[in-house]
């Protein structure tokens, strides 16, 4: 007894071909790109806007090698409702936080601590 093989047609998310994905995924950026000011004001993060910006670039980077296009689908899906989350205040804080390296703002906040009048003003001294 033999079996045979077919080819299973699978249904598309939302692209049907890699470059609609590629346009989902540029426009999912984008739309990420002009929410961080609005976000990092709203929530009071400590974090700059360009340091934000840079760690989605991260993010996104992170998936380039990614080729089928149902795969690149449900990552611009989650990608929209992370954005919404945000966006609507369903996200808190230390959620938005998961996405920075905690030594990064460590290191930040170290840095601000050391620069304070005080200490440059001691320091002058000392020489």
């Amino acid at each position: 007894m033999s079996r045979q093989v077919t080819n299973r047609i699978v249904r598309p998310i939302l692209s049907k071909t890699p470059d609609e994905a590629k346009k989902g995924v540029l426009a999912l950026y984008r739309d990420f790109y002009r929410e961080i000011p609005w976000t990092c004001r709203s929530h009071l993060l400590d974090t700059p806007i360009a340091v934000a910006r840079q760690k989605l670039k991260e993010e996104f980077l992170k998936n380039k090698d990614v080729t089928d296009v149902r795969v690149i689908d449900m990552h611009v899906v989650k990608g929209r409702m992370t954005l919404e989350e945000f966006h609507n205040f369903w996200a808190q804080n230390y959620n938005i936080y998961n996405y920075f390296d905690s030594t990064d703002t460590q290191k930040r906040k170290a840095a601000e601590k050391n620069n304070t009048f005080l200490d440059n003003f001691y320091k002058s001294s000392d020489k």
